[in-house]
């Protein structure tokens, strides 16, 4: 067996899940059973029994001008508050999503359903018909109410949150980001969003349709030069997935991708697991942050003031907690087969020199820079920067305690993982005002990413979305 066959099959090339590769490639023509999982209560929908929003909507004020017939006609269209939406956000106090700055309205209006009646259905109808219109897939997308008002605002039938654009017509991929307030998680986010068109495009991925999930998270927390950073995720908060819909531009396979922000603490603390717990459970990959800072006696920056928050949510006790809550029950061995990218935060300030301590890398390493994708034969994922990137910081991990209790948690309960080491700011941010949580940082100098995208190429090769590709033999 050649060299290259060893090393594929060492990090699991043979294991890549090739089904998902024939579904995606193969475009569903006919969804008359075909059914998905809501990204937010994750209940199982037939895609021909997915509901819509009505943008016929009327007040009680609006049908009282009416005549008696015309108002008795109209009824179904009454605005009212929507109790199944309610109460899911109800678990999540001070999450409800908006709109921009206009607050959403369109969860008071009707609610039109293929079937269900306990909604607004033809049987309901005054007169007319609905109809449900179809794409040249049979993927139903629209509705047209039987005042004449078209509604592309599919929803969940279970929950009524909005259904993101097509949700439901490709493979999906969950992904939640986990990491505790501190750890750079949700700056992350934002500058791998930011950059995401460019990111996929270097691996021979296209983002197709409209995004407007990621367009509002960066809207909300985009990073640059002068600006405030945004504020961690509150452990309390739960923010809407993002939503991406990319095609592979080798062979024309179409897959969403779907981005969970969550906090590490409620991983970790019980009365949070039930609510999250979906969340982890249903991940198809696991990208995990973590701050250096952590790790206390490989990295001697933390304060004493973190020392105590550092323990009760260190690394090694989040994975064990994740697997205790949301994968033992699922797996006989209590071993996941969910891919787990753990990526150190701030790896600018892991450069030799920059500060004293054991475990510094050296400024040549390769984890500084970015990944050189025109050195690659074809379009894919860099194996080769990847085996260079997990050897550095595995080495560098094991050194201490800290790191090595945190490598054995991960080869118990997450055999399939790999390390990487991300900078989002590559740069260090000036804090502007307050203390403790009400601390406020800028950039005073253009944030400029490095390798933020390695750990995520990595999950889309475990999940079969991404081949491996070499670099290219020099010459002479």
């Amino acid at each position: 067996m050649g060299i290259w066959n060893q090393m594929f099959r060492a990090a699991g090339g043979n294991n890549t899940k090739k089904s998902g590769r024939a579904a995606g490639k193969n475009m569903r023509r006919d969804y008359s059973e075909v059914s998905f999982r809501c990204p937010y209560c994750f209940e199982n929908i037939m895609a021909k029994g997915v509901a819509f929003r009505s943008m016929t909507a009327y007040t009680p004020q609006d049908l009282d001008e009416l005549s008696e017939a015309e108002g008795e006609r109209k009824k179904p269209y009454l605005m009212a508050a929507d109790p199944l939406y309610e109460a899911f956000w109800r678990r999540y106090p001070g999450s409800k999503p908006e709109d921009g700055e206009k607050r959403r309205t369109y969860e008071r209006h009707p609610v039109i359903s293929p079937f269900d009646d306990r909604f607004l259905t033809n049987a309901k109808c005054r007169d007319g018909e609905l109809q449900f219109l179809k794409d040249q897939n049979g993927f139903i997308h629209e509705v047209i109410d039987t005042e004449g008002r078209h509604s592309n605002v599919r929803i969940c039938p279970h929950c009524h949150n909005r259904l993101p654009f097509e949700f439901g017509k490709y493979p999906i991929k969950y992904i939640p980001v986990v990491g505790i307030t501190s750890s750079g998680k949700t700056v992350y986010l934002s500058q791998l969003l930011q950059n995401m068109k460019r990111v996929l495009f270097q691996a021979g991925l296209t983002t197709a349709g409209r995004c407007p999930e990621m367009e509002d998270f960066i809207r909300q927390y985009g990073i640059q030069k002068g600006g405030e950073l945004p504020i961690g995720t509150l452990p309390s908060k739960l923010t809407p997935p993002v939503s991406i819909n990319v095609k592979n531009n080798c062979d024309g396979s179409m897959y969403t991708l779907v981005f969970y922000d969550i906090a590490g603490e409620n991983c970790v603390e019980a009365q949070q697991m039930e609510k999250y717990g979906p969340f982890i459970r249903n991940a198809d990959g696991i990208l995990m942050i973590v701050d250096p800072g952590q790790f206390t006696d490989l990295f001697p920056w933390a304060t004493e003031d973190d020392a105590e928050e550092n323990t009760i949510y260190s690394p090694d006790r989040v994975i064990e907690a994740m697997c205790t809550a949301f994968v033992s029950a699922d797996n006989a061995d209590g071993k996941a087969t969910i891919p787990l990218a753990l990526a150190l935060s701030k790896s600018d300030l892991l450069k030799s020199g920059g500060l004293a301590g054991r475990g510094i890398l050296e400024a040549s390493s390769s984890v500084f820079r970015n990944i050189e994708y025109s050195a690659y034969m074809g379009k894919g994922f860099p194996y080769d920067d990847w085996r260079g990137t997990d050897a550095s910081v595995r080495l560098l991990l094991k050194t201490g305690m800290t790191g090595t209790l945190l490598d054995n948690s991960l080869q118990q309960f997450f055999p399939l993982h790999s390390y990487f080491a991300i900078s989002a700011l590559n740069g260090k941010p000036r804090k502007i005002s307050g203390e403790g949580e009400k601390k406020r940082y800028q950039m005073d100098t253009p944030p400029q990413a490095i390798r933020v995208e390695e750990p995520l190429l990595w999950l889309l090769y475990r999940m079969g979305i991404l081949t491996p590709v070499r670099r290219a033999a020099k010459k002479g």
